[in-house]
């Protein structure tokens, strides 16, 4: 068990948190998802008590049936999508994040389509992108959700608003939201299977779970232009360029 008094939360001391995850790990008790999140991964900072809950987390969607998993997992998820050291790496647990990853990928195979909500579905995703290590494209998939992401020309750096909210697929570096005319770009969606290990993962499960979404992935997986120097560029650059 961790010395917890050891650790930091985003309160200070994380015994606390701590007893809270070895309650987690006994089962006894109701579970406080908000207070677990609160303390572990507070407006998107994490802390060492964070890392160290994680193998409490994997243990506690092992035990749990396919629709109670993803609160523990999506939490997982974003810690290890938020920590500064890549790969995370908690001691004593090597094979921590190939478990993790194993436990979304047959979770999202094994929640019915009808039973898990988009919004779910999609932190999921996030979670087994961040725990193959791929934190770039697990923190711009909540822009979906949003129905805009953020991107960088890769020839002018001017920040980019690309926006993927059908029936609108757009890129512009002007605000665009209130209604004003501002210079747009259409997105052309991407053809075929992307190269990038990731890329495909994501569509394979949008294939599989949500055929409507592996639309919204080819456009990710396009290409634009900027409206500001008219440079043509593919979206997952301009993605990997704002982090």
């Amino acid at each position: 068990m961790p010395d917890w008094n050891a650790l930091d939360d985003a309160y200070g001391s994380a015994a606390t948190v701590g007893a809270m995850l070895e309650e987690l790990d006994a089962g006894t008790g109701e579970v406080d998802w908000d207070a677990l999140w609160s303390h572990l991964c507070h407006q998107s900072t994490v802390y060492s008590a964070s890392l160290q809950a994680l193998h409490y987390l994997l243990r506690a969607a092992l035990k749990a049936v396919p629709a109670q998993r993803i609160e523990p997992l999506v939490l997982a998820g974003a810690i290890v999508s938020l920590a500064d050291s890549a790969p995370v790496q908690v001691p004593g647990h090597p094979e921590l994040l190939p478990l993790l990853q194993d436990c979304t990928a047959q979770t999202l195979h094994e929640v019915a389509r009808d039973d898990l909500p988009e919004a779910s579905f999609l932190h999921l995703l996030q979670a087994g992108l961040a725990f193959g290590g791929e934190g770039v494209w697990s923190r711009a998939l909540a822009g979906v959700l949003e129905g805009e992401l953020s991107g960088v020309c890769p020839a002018c750096q001017t920040d980019l608003y690309i926006v993927i909210d059908p029936p609108q697929a757009f890129v512009t570096h002007e605000e665009w939201i209130g209604g004003a005319a501002v210079r747009t770009a259409v997105i052309e969606a991407g053809a075929g299977d992307p190269a990038a290990e990731s890329e495909r993962w994501l569509l394979e499960m949008a294939r599989a779970h949500r055929d409507g979404f592996a639309d919204t992935l080819r456009l990710l997986f396009g290409s634009s232009r900027c409206t500001q120097c008219e440079a043509p560029f593919e979206l997952r650059e301009a993605v990997r360029l704002n982090g």
